[in-house]
This record gives C-alpha cells, structure tokens and sequence, in this order.
C-alpha cells in the first residue's frame, strides 16, 4: 500500500467530512511499532449520511462503480465490508461494529500527522483494549508491544 494512495484516501476524506477513525496495523504503525500491514482498516461512524460521504470519497480516489455496494444497509447488517481497489494490492476494510463489542462510540482517536494530513487514530489505550483479546498472534505481539512502547500495564 503506498504513501501517494493513502494520502489520497485520506484527503478525500476529510474533503468529504468524514467522520472515522483508523485502527489495525497503520494505526499500531503511527503509534510507534512497526509492523508490515496491507491493509488500511477505518471504523466509520455508521449514519448513513457518512457511509454516503465515505463511499462518495472513495468513488473520488478509485473512480470504481463496484463502490456502489458499499451502503449503511449493508453495514448496518453486516458491521464490515472489504473493498479491494482494483489495480491496486490492498484491501480497505470498512466497519461500523465489531460484534457486539466495538462500536464508533468507542472508539477513541486523536489525530496523528501521516504523509502530510492530520487523520484520526485509535488511541494506544483503545488499540490495546481492541486487541488484548484476540488470538491472532499479530494483535497478541501489537499488544505487547504497544505496552512496552507507551508505559502501558492495563487499560
């Protein structure tokens, strides 16, 4: 995933104003642990003027009919969706919820300079606790060292 693409993407979402915040691997990436990721996870605020206005920023990057699919409905009933652009090696996962567990409302953010644009990242404290209960090895390793990077026993 190059830096000119996710610059793009994310000022196409701030012209749009939308309202999201990136968490998983470039947000572990932007709080100090590096990590290899190849994709770019935003948890968008799920009212359907906003799924609208991220869908509509995204059409502005990848110019692709296909993001017609993406929609609240959708969403709403599924929490995620995965967009692969094409001609591009990368996905964009776009969630609202994860389970029961994760919603926008719980997701704490402050915004982070990435390539030149101020763009919203889940707090090391909120990736900690998205995170510490995973059993992917990935997210086990991120916690441990988000831990160690920032202070941090428990959150």
């Amino acid at each position: 995933m190059s830096a000119e693409i996710l610059t793009q993407v994310f000022a196409a979402l701030a012209t749009r104003s939308v309202r999201y915040a990136v968490f998983g691997g470039i947000a572990v990436n932007a709080r100090g642990v590096t990590r290899t990721t190849e994709d770019l996870d935003l948890f968008l605020e799920p009212s359907p003027s906003n799924i609208d206005a991220a869908r509509q920023a995204l059409e502005d990057v990848f110019q692709d009919s296909d993001l017609a699919e993406l929609t609240s409905e959708a969403l709403r009933e599924y929490g995620l969706i995965r967009y692969g652009p094409p001609s591009h090696n990368f996905v964009i996962d776009l969630t609202t919820r994860i389970g029961d567990t994760f919603h926008y409302s719980d997701i704490e953010s402050t915004p982070v300079d990435l390539f030149g644009q101020l763009v919203p990242i889940a707090t090391t404290r909120t990736l900690i606790r998205m995170k510490r209960d995973s059993t992917r090895e990935k997210d086990r390793s991120d916690v441990l060292r988000l831990r160690e990077r920032h202070g941090i026993e428990d959150v």
